[in-house]
């Protein structure tokens, strides 16, 4: 009887062995944006004000997957998504979107973002980023910004307001105003990594 248990035991530790060496662990693509060369890249921007005529411009790309390796997750996989390392407990397809581990507090809805990428679809529409690196650059009177939002109370505004960099440094140091830090300043870079132009289109007020 004991050797019966113990080769039960070994049959079923190999089970799981191969269980585990089997799953698979998938992340997200890698970053296409290199910060030392932005040349001509439109790049969602965080800005902070730092000190005299200095911010800090936080750069981020949308986390993306490659669609075949989302299209063969099975159960038992590992997706790391948003900081987090999800296990996949179940599988079901909308049409072309995925939604892995159904009715439970892992629940994810993968996306058809095209061009062969899936991407996790988390509340309020919200797409996780990677963080792609800080620079403190000085504020310039010339940058142009296009800001569609009342820089108060944060409301969407008819049309673009046009202003430059002093209005720009204004805002940043008044406690009151709404912030140019929530993922929602699109800022075009020159050869150089200077910003060439900056455009606005939502607040966290909204």
């Amino acid at each position: 009887m004991k050797k019966l248990i113990c080769m039960m035991t070994a049959l079923a530790l190999m089970l799981a062995m191969c269980c585990t060496a089997s799953a698979e662990t998938i992340h997200a693509k890698p970053v296409t944006i290199d910060i030392n060369r932005l040349g001509g890249r439109m790049v969602k921007t965080d800005i902070n004000y730092k000190e005299g005529n200095i911010m800090t411009l936080t750069l981020y790309e949308n986390e993306r997957f490659d669609a075949e390796a989302i299209k063969a997750v099975k159960v038992g996989d590992v997706i790391v998504t948003d900081g987090d390392e999800i296990t996949i407990e179940s599988i079901d397809a909308d049409g072309p979107d995925i939604i892995f581990n159904m009715g439970t507090e892992n629940e994810m809805l993968f996306c058809d973002a095209g061009n062969d990428e899936f991407e996790h679809v988390m509340e309020s529409d919200y797409v996780p980023w990677i963080t792609l690196g800080s620079m403190d650059m000085e504020i310039l009177e010339y940058y142009p910004i296009l800001d569609a939002i009342d820089p108060i109370t944060g409301d969407l505004l008819e049309e673009y307001a046009l202003y430059r960099g002093d209005k720009l440094k204004e805002l940043l140091q008044n406690p009151d105003a709404i912030g140019f830090n929530c993922k929602n300043v699109d800022v075009v870079y020159d050869r150089n990594n200077q910003p060439v132009m900056m455009k606005r289109e939502f607040s966290s007020a909204q």
